[in-house]
Parts: C-alpha cells; structure tokens; sequence
C-alpha cells in the first residue's frame, strides 16, 4: 500500500478545503455585517483623543486589517504592526476605552486587546457590552488571513492564557459562558465552540435544547452528552441530511451517544462511503470511523472489517488510514487485531503518527 501519496494529497485537499472554507466565511461576514458598516464612520470623541493618538488611529484604518508581527510567506513585518505598538506606546487608558467605542472594528479590537493585556478591570464589561456586535473584521497572521467577527475577537482576547496569569477568573468564565448561551439570537463561533465543548451540567439543558429546536448543529451535539433517548431524533436528523457536513456534526454526537437507533443510519452512510469511489469528506470520514468504534460491540467491528475486505483503490487507503486513527485514540479489546490487518509498514506508521499528532495528543 502506498501511504506517502494519499497523504500529499490529503494536505492538497485540506490546504484547498481551507481556502474555501475562508472564503465561504468572508462572503458569509459580509453579508451579516452590511447593515452595520453602512453606519458613520465619524468618531464622536475624535476631539478626546491627543493629535498623536488620533494620526495613528488613521493609519490603522487605512491598513484595514489586523495583524500578526509577521505575515506572508516571508515573514516580513507589517506596518500595521508598527502602527499596533505605536497605539500600545501612546494611547492612554482612557483614550483606548473611547476607542473601544470606535465604529472601525480593526480599530475597536486593538484597543480592546490592549486593555485586556493591560488587565483594565473595564475590560469585562466592555465585552457585555459588545457581545452582539457582529461587524466583520479581517485579520492576517503568518500566511493565515481570515475573517471574524468583533464579538468573537474580544471573548478570544479575553480568554486568551497570558504568561503571567489569565485574565478572566473561573467565576467570570462561568458567567462568559452563561452569557453565550443564554443572549438571545446571539451570531457567534465562539458559541457553537462552547456548545460543543460543554460538560453536560442539568442547568444548561433547557437552554440547549432550545438551541437543538432551532437546528443549532452544535447544539444536537451537546445535548448528545446528556444520553437522552428523547434526544436521538435530533442527531438521527443530522445523520439523514445529504449534506455531508451536517452528517459529521451527527457523526460528533454518536461519539457522545451511541445508540442503536443511530446505528442503522451509521450502517447506510458506511456503505455509501466504502463504494465511493472519489470526492471524500475527509472530515467527515474522520468522525464516521470515530463514531463506529465508539459502540464497542461485534457489530462495529464487523464494519471495520467489511471496509478493509469490501473496499479497494483509493477508498481503502484513506478509509484504512481513518480506521487506523479511530483506533489509536479510542483502543479497546473488541478490536484487538484490526490495525495488523490493515497491513502497514513501520514507516508507514510513523508517517501516520507524524501526521495525526494533533488528533492523538
């Protein structure tokens, strides 16, 4: 079996997959923003500002991004960042809690960040405030640019470690995400993070499920945690829908919940997959395997086995691959003997530990 060419071209198609998904993003940011970046442009408080503050403030917003202190594949520094670390030099407290008001977001964020590592006790509360405001805002770092929205950017500087300490304190994490979940048609990624970290805590349930009612995919993935059968229609819906990203959000909440009303679905989608013949959803193919061993039961192992007897081509191999790394994060006896059949070398292995570190850490 060859594993190094599979691999090449799986980083291909991720590298690609990821500039569409940016770009399906930045349309989408847009679109959710426009109404907000048709306000004034004027600051009402320019005159609060000192002249030195406010020339800086101009530049920013004539570079129109934020960025890391290298950007691009050479790494050269950006004069933006130069125009960050004259803001951080300059600006007052007080004038960047005004710019926290600006209806620029490059320039909104930035003074928002300094405040934060700064560890102004108004931070907190500046973040309430802006928690719904959802204008989108470009940033660049390295040779990832993307597109966020102001809410997201402020509770990912505020949760962001520090090396000395973190700002936000375990009481204030707790009510951070209180208020994710409980602001009302709150738009937020950082919500649907939340969502599908959160531990089943009974006093989120209500809430969730409301989420869940509402087609929140995330949501179907945190109510999964609370093994309900009352619930299993929700992630059945996600595993019948033929778009296959919305499967693998169905495929997350099995892991959670594996049920045998689910598993009949997991049944039709693994047959599908195991006879097609190209175009893969690699992360969904990723959660299909992952959701298959975690029943733990001869029939699970049945269809491991069908897929490395069945299929053949290109489908074994990147199937073999997902089955292989199914395994190593979530062992278990019933499957004792899979991984020999599925016939790699050690450098094979090592190439495939090597490229799934991350999932495995």
């Amino acid at each position: 079996m060859c594993l190094n060419t599979p691999l090449i071209i799986h980083k291909t198609i991720a590298h690609n997959m990821r500039k569409t998904s940016v770009l399906i993003s930045i349309i989408f940011l847009i679109l959710c923003s426009c109404s907000q970046e048709k306000k004034e442009t004027e600051f009402a408080q320019t005159n609060e500002l000192s002249q030195k503050t406010q020339d800086i403030v101009s530049d920013l917003i004539e570079y129109g991004e934020i960025t890391g202190s290298a950007v691009g594949y050479s790494g050269g520094k950006p004069k933006q960042w130069d125009n960050f670390t004259d803001l951080k030099k300059n600006a007052t407290d007080q004038e960047l809690l005004l710019l926290t008001e600006h209806p620029n977001p490059v320039v909104k964020c930035y003074a928002f960040d300094l405040l934060v590592k700064k560890r102004n006790k108004s931070s907190f509360n500046i973040l309430k405030k802006n928690l719904k405001d959802t204008t989108s805002v470009s940033t660049q770092y390295g040779c990832i640019g993307s597109m966020t929205r102001v809410n997201d950017y402020f509770i990912e500087s505020i949760s962001r470690p520090y090396p000395d300490n973190e700002y936000l304190t375990k009481s204030d994490k707790k009510t951070l995400d209180s208020l994710i979940l409980f602001t009302p048609d709150l738009i937020s990624d950082n919500k649907n993070r939340l969502l599908e970290r959160i531990e089943p805590n009974e006093k989120y349930y209500d809430r969730i499920r409301e989420l869940a009612l509402k087609e929140n995919n995330s949501a179907i993935i945190a109510i999964s945690k609370y093994h309900r059968e009352s619930d299993i229609d929700f992630i059945n819906q996600l595993l019948e829908d033929t778009n296959k990203n919305i499967q693998r959000n169905g495929l997350k909440a099995v892991k959670n919940f594996p049920n045998e009303d689910s598993f009949k679905r997991i049944i039709e989608i693994h047959s599908r997959e195991i006879n097609n013949s190209g175009g893969y959803n690699y992360s969904m193919l990723r959660e299909l395997y992952q959701g298959i061993v975690s029943y733990k039961d001869i029939k699970s192992r049945q269809l491991l086995e069908k897929t490395i007897n069945e299929s053949d081509g290109s489908t074994k191999e990147y199937h073999s691959e997902f089955i292989w790394l199914a395994l190593k994060k979530y062992p278990n006896e019933i499957y004792n003997g899979i991984i020999d059949k599925l016939n790699y070398t050690k450098d094979e292995i090592a190439g495939l530990e090597s490229e799934w570190s991350w999932q495995l850490e």
